[in-house]
């Protein structure tokens, strides 16, 4: 009776005649009852979707069936309409494992995986995990059932791997499950979406629009997909495309601050140069209470000021993140380059400091340390980023950076090094108005000075763009070398045009001063006077004024400048020289031949001294010691006396006077 009772029930089962197996199930005697037919009992709960009594009944056969394949497929299934997964999971691979041909429990398998990355929503890593478990089992579930389809199992899978790749920034990966999802025969708005966003990270742009308006196509119509076509767009710097979209995912927002859009609607308002538009946008969203302390509008709002160059203005607001806690290398690298931009140097080379601690370390972080330490006036160090630079193929061939190089060699007052790369900058293409500038003084520099005169004059003819103050550098600096040369007339003539251009410091004023030493002392005295009200009183002048009043004759003057240019810090040869010939001539003998004692030691123009002194002892009368000076002057004068009349002067003069048997006082 029993046999043929559960061959009934069976038949009423493929029948799906559930409710009338439960009522004759429940119609039998206590003593009717066993585990088989509980278990049928359950099955039928199950299947009218009582699955709290299904379980009750199977917990109550679990002593007897436990071990059973369809007791554990039956509790399993239970548990799974109950949302208790990991319950399910449990019992499906029990029956699995007492039955691997069980087909059903491997299915079931794969949908509990798929059900579980719900309850990973923050843990990507597991979500990949119980994915290619689901994955798994479905392949399994194909080959013991081969014509059943898994596709929309399969799609399913490949379509959360993909947005689980792509929250891990593996967008390599998850481009991969995307496509196989499609190639499966996914074809909904979703899919093309997250495909869309999955190539924009990968800087694929026109494939990234391509498939973001599949999705417009197939009927995605809301602010993520517009915003994500602005924000596509804006990276193909196509702004004016990227304003129409954002405006439209602007008007299916259903918030009325939607921060995300603000902050991409500021950046593209930028782009086009409406900065005015973009602050104006920002500050009513940050003067609102609520949005007031938002670290992100924020930081929207310095990075507009600072492009508009108003780097005082982007500082209030850089300080007022940094305040809120951000802290991260953005906003470390905006103070750097605001900072910099101010002129403080050391502020901005303290937050490239905390930039590089962060972890930052790319080419252009290498390149703002080397501009910042170039302005800090550490040009070795400087240098030692540039080279590294230079190293790379980006910059190998890169005209500013070599053209940046030599500048700093040239601040080192190393003007080959200099030239090396200032000639390479030009070879590169480099042919501005700086470069010659550059040039011209290096070459003048290593003795090439007029070859570093006419790259100047060059300069000078280069009208696009000069300014007053360049036409005023460049004739000075033209002046300056031409009285290197003593070429006194040109030297004059550029000092002069400077001067008629507005130029009337100290510097220029002595320059005029120095270069008409030859042709016009009292006029040079004024210019050198003049100098000196400005401010110039270096050892440099007191030379000049010692010279200008030892050619007018006024030598205790010329005695007093020469000295004051001593205590400043200058005593070579020629000062030495220059103070020992006006103490000889105010009378100060004794004096001056100390003086010229010390010339004579450190001078590489021997001989000359030596007839100083020995002019000076023997208007002493000390005959001997002016003779074995004399011995001097002819050892290493002669050739001099041959060309030089009035050296011849002064030899005859003082030869006279050492065979002169009458004192002369």
């Amino acid at each position: 009776m029993e046999n043929n009772l559960v061959e009934k029930l069976n038949i009423l089962h493929k029948k799906v005649k559930h409710q009338e197996i439960i009522d004759k199930i429940e119609a039998l005697s206590s003593e009717e009852m066993n585990s088989e037919i509980i278990g049928i009992l359950a099955r039928a709960y199950n299947n009218v979707d009582n699955y709290e009594k299904a379980l009750e009944l199977l917990k109550s056969i679990e002593e007897y069936e436990k071990d059973t394949n369809v007791w554990n497929y039956r509790i399993g299934y239970s548990y799974y309409y109950l949302d208790n997964y990991l319950e399910a999971k449990k019992h499906f691979l029990k029956a699995i494992e007492i039955d691997p041909t069980d087909s059903d429990s491997h299915l079931f398998l794969c949908w509990i995986y798929q059900e579980l990355t719900d309850k990973e929503k923050d843990n990507s890593e597991k979500i990949i995990e119980y994915l290619n478990k689901s994955i798994e089992y479905a392949n399994i579930y194909s080959k013991l059932e081969p014509e059943e389809s898994i596709k929309d199992e399969l799609i399913f899978a490949e379509e959360r791997l993909g947005w689980a790749y792509d929250r891990l920034n593996n967008f390599i990966e998850g481009e991969k499950h995307l496509r196989s999802a499609i190639e499966l025969g996914d074809n909904d708005k979703w899919v093309y979406s997250q495909l869309g966003y999955t190539l924009r990270f990968q800087d694929r742009y026109e494939e990234a629009l391509e498939n973001y308006m599949k999705s417009v196509e197939l009927g995605r119509n809301d602010t993520w997909i517009y915003s994500e076509i602005a924000w596509t767009y804006f990276s193909l710097e196509k702004f004016s495309e990227a304003l129409e979209y954002i405006n439209k995912a602007k008007e299916l927002s259903p918030v009325e601050v939607d921060l995300s859009l603000v902050s991409r609607t500021s950046s593209i308002l930028i782009a086009l140069g409406k900065h005015t538009e973009a602050i104006k946008l920002l500050e009513n969203v940050v003067n609102r209470d609520e949005y007031k302390n938002d670290i992100g509008i924020l930081s929207d709002l310095a990075f507009a000021y600072d492009d508009l160059e108003y780097y005082k203005n982007g500082l209030i607001y850089l300080k007022r993140a940094n305040e809120l806690g951000r802290d991260d290398i953005w906003i470390n690298t905006e103070f750097a380059y605001a900072y910099y931009y101010l002129g403080e140097y050391e502020k901005s080379y303290d937050y490239l400091i905390i930039v590089k601690n962060l972890g930052r370390d790319d080419l252009t972080l290498k390149l703002m340390f080397a501009n910042t330490l170039s302005k800090m006036e550490k040009y070795e160090e400087s240098i030692e980023y540039y080279l590294e630079l230079l190293e790379n193929d980006k910059y190998k061939n890169d005209a500013i950076l070599n053209c940046q190089i030599g500048w700093n060699y040239g601040e080192l007052e190393k003007p080959k090094e200099a030239l090396k790369y200032l000639f390479k900058a030009e070879k590169l293409g480099k042919d501005d108005r700086m470069i010659n500038i550059d040039i011209g003084i290096n070459l003048a520099k290593t003795g090439e000075i007029q070859d570093g005169i006419n790259r100047l004059k060059r300069a000078l003819t280069m009208e696009e763009g000069i300014t007053l103050n360049d036409k005023i550098f460049l004739n000075s600096e033209i002046a300056y070398w031409y009285g290197e040369l003593r070429d006194v007339e040109n030297a004059l003539k550029h000092l002069y045009i400077a001067k008629d251009l507005g130029r009337d410091d100290a510097w220029l004023n002595s320059q005029i001063g120095w270069n008409l030493l030859e042709e016009d002392v009292k006029e040079a005295l004024k210019y050198l006077n003049k100098a000196k009200d400005l401010g110039k009183d270096d050892a440099w002048i007191n030379r000049q004024f010692g010279f200008a009043y030892s050619q007018l004759g006024e030598y205790e003057k010329a005695i007093s400048s020469f000295k004051k240019a001593r205590e400043l810090g200058a005593n070579d040869s020629w000062l030495l020289y220059q103070l020992g010939l006006a103490l000889k001539e105010y009378g100060n003998i004794e004096e001056a031949i100390n003086i010229f004692k010390e010339e004579i030691e450190i001078t590489d123009y021997k001989g000359f001294g030596d007839l100083q002194l020995a002019w000076c002892y023997a208007l002493i009368d000390e005959k001997e010691k002016a003779k074995e000076y004399f011995k001097n002057v002819d050892k290493y004068l002669s050739s001099y006396l041959k060309n030089d009349e009035e050296l011849r002067k002064d030899y005859n003069t003082v030869k006279e006077l050492i065979n002169s048997t009458t004192y002369i006082n």
